[in-house]
């Protein structure tokens, strides 16, 4: 009997340390990342408004000024994204220019110009970006960014 009674009590323990895993799979998987093509964000970006996404492209443009800014493009070289590593984080390398990357990140909404106006703060006087000129004249994505949290070269 005092046999039959540990092992009861052994197979509840068990059972209740498989309760408390399958708990904190559940929680890390509602805070997953979502994987996205350029293609949909561009056909519905505001699907993806505050969510943490992951996206792949190609990157056409490393701020030299504060090297907190660049920007990729997906399938249509002409639709480019704005990402902004923030205060806190380190420069990008001007070695991604050309890269191919898979950055993630909170997509977001901006102020019209207001980002990119203090990107090129430091430029000199006249000195104008060709990528925010090109920014302004695509018809999605002009005031959206990706708020920078990680990449890597594909």
């Amino acid at each position: 009997m005092k046999k039959i009674l540990g092992l009861a009590i052994i197979m509840a323990l068990f059972a209740a340390c498989g309760n408390t895993t399958g708990e904190k799979t559940a929680a890390e998987g509602s805070e997953s990342i979502e994987q996205v093509t350029f293609a949909n964000l561009t056909e519905n970006p505001d699907q993806y408004l505050g969510k943490e996404i992951s996206l792949e492209g190609k990157v056409v443009h490393v701020c030299m000024h504060s090297g907190k800014k660049m920007y990729i493009v997906g399938e249509d070289p002409d639709i480019r994204l704005f990402i902004s590593a923030g205060e806190e984080l380190p420069k990008f390398p001007m070695d991604l220019l050309g890269s191919e990357i898979s950055v993630t990140g909170v997509f977001q909404k901006i102020e019209a110009g207001a980002e990119m106006e203090k990107e090129h703060a430091g430029a000199e006087e006249g000195e104008d970006c060709e990528t925010e000129a090109a920014i302004a004249k695509q018809p999605v994505l002009a005031d959206m960014m990706l708020n920078y949290k990680a990449h890597t070269v594909k």
